[in-house]
């Protein structure tokens, strides 16, 4: 009998603990269904049911098949790789660059490392806008720099081919690599100072610590960069509204921006449904596959 009441005991207070656990959890569990799950599961039936204007043809997979052989959307898709490689590429690199070197003992770090997080708290709309009037062909700063040193610089750097592309990954490559920067400082700053001080008295180099000590621990550190930036170059939307608007003839038409324009322009929600489902599909399985495959080149031992 004592036994059995202390297993009751025991197994009360389990249940209260759990009990209180999903109670703290539920207001962000509803949160979730509200403004993740309903929304996705809303645009999954939206895409098998809502035909273009209203029609039956494209009642099921109509959509997927009037999308797939659209030329506009293949060209969104194309161009949105485009701007993935070449925007999270150069933006993860540069902000481990600088986290490094903003690691070191240098005056007036505290500065710099403000100075290149601060265009991260700028929203994008405005970051865009800036860089509109950088880029500018009459008036840009750009055009004056490179009309300096000897360069073209007559650029329309915002309504020609391929320079639209460009001025969108600057974009995201200034606004972003300062966050990157910060993620891998505070990675940096968790590495134990003394296996640079055993590696220093072993011989080793700058180059070797960075190889055999800094990249290999910060590895968890750049598992996730990379995974975020990633996602974050699918997400591309606000600065090419804002600076190009798909143009010039959809050179810079990407995923998203597909999205919005048959969504809220065309006001087609099943094609807008539809791209916003193969979207999801797309990420959700990169995100697995990058997430179990690339765990074997991670070291969590600090």
């Amino acid at each position: 009998m004592p036994s059995c009441f202390l297993i009751i005991m025991v197994s009360s207070r389990k249940l209260k603990s759990w009990g209180m656990a999903y109670l703290l959890i539920l207001p962000s569990f509803i949160f979730l269904i509200l403004f993740t799950f309903y929304p996705i599961a809303y645009s999954a039936v939206t895409s098998l049911m809502e035909g273009s204007h209203g029609s039956a043809d494209a009642i099921g997979f109509g959509n997927y098949r009037a999308m797939f052989s659209s030329r506009e959307f293949r060209e969104a898709i194309a161009n949105n790789a485009v701007y993935a490689v070449c925007s999270t590429v150069p933006a993860v690199l540069f902000g481990l660059l600088l986290a490094i070197v903003l690691n070191t003992r240098i005056r007036g770090k505290g500065f710099y490392r403000f100075a290149v997080f601060y265009p991260t708290i700028l929203p994008i709309a405005t970051a865009s806008m800036i860089w509109v009037f950088l880029l500018s062909q009459s008036i840009g700063l750009v055009n004056h720099i490179l009309g300096f040193l000897g360069l073209p610089s007559k650029i329309d750097w915002v309504n020609t081919s391929p320079y639209a592309m460009v001025s969108i990954i600057i974009v995201y490559i200034w606004k972003y690599s300062g966050y990157y920067m910060l993620l891998f400082l505070s990675g940096l700053q968790s590495i134990d100072r003394s296996l640079y001080e055993e590696a220093y008295l072993e011989g080793a180099g700058a180059w070797q610590r960075l190889r055999m000590v800094t990249l290999p621990l910060l590895s968890p550190t750049s598992f996730f960069v990379i995974l975020l930036a990633i996602v974050n170059s699918f997400q591309a939307v606000d600065q090419i509204y804002v600076m190009t608007k798909g143009g010039p003839h959809n050179s810079t038409d990407v995923l998203l921006y597909y999205i919005y324009e048959y969504g809220f322009v065309y006001w087609e929600p099943g094609m807008a449904s539809s791209a916003s489902t193969l979207l999801f599909a797309f990420l959700l399985i990169l995100t697995f596959f990058y997430w179990f495959g690339g765990q074997r080149m991670v070291n969590y031992e600090r």
